[in-house]
């Protein structure tokens, strides 16, 4: 499961890159929390989780991002722009990534949760 989850990070972020967010960091650590890919947005610095699938028939992985795993990410993501210079805003998203048998099927979720 390790390797397809790092597969749908990568896919999430170049879809975010398509965009035209600027990837921050992957992977960042805090405490106990990961959160997949921190992106820009002009003023925006989002925290994004990435959730992936891989079959025929899948659950929604959206629902996978338990209210624990929220507080953890709220937390990391407030810490992470603590030391910025400015202000920013900040946003939660969530990004599904579901691989069928014929096509990958990309969910961006703005706004997924409250950041604060």
């Amino acid at each position: 499961m390790l390797e397809t989850g790092k597969w749908g990070e990568e896919q999430a972020a170049n879809y975010l890159n398509n965009k035209g967010y600027t990837i921050l960091s992957r992977n960042y650590r805090h405490q106990k929390a990961e959160i997949d890919l921190i992106v820009q947005t002009g003023n925006w610095v989002v925290a994004v989780e990435v959730k992936t699938r891989v079959g025929k028939q899948v659950e929604q992985p959206f629902h996978a991002i338990t209210k624990t795993k929220q507080r953890l990410l709220i937390k990391a993501i407030n810490f992470y722009v603590r030391s910025w210079p400015n202000p920013v805003e900040v946003r939660m998203d969530a990004i599904s990534v579901v691989q069928h048998p014929h096509e990958v099927v990309i969910h961006h979720l703005q706004d997924a949760f409250p950041a604060f």
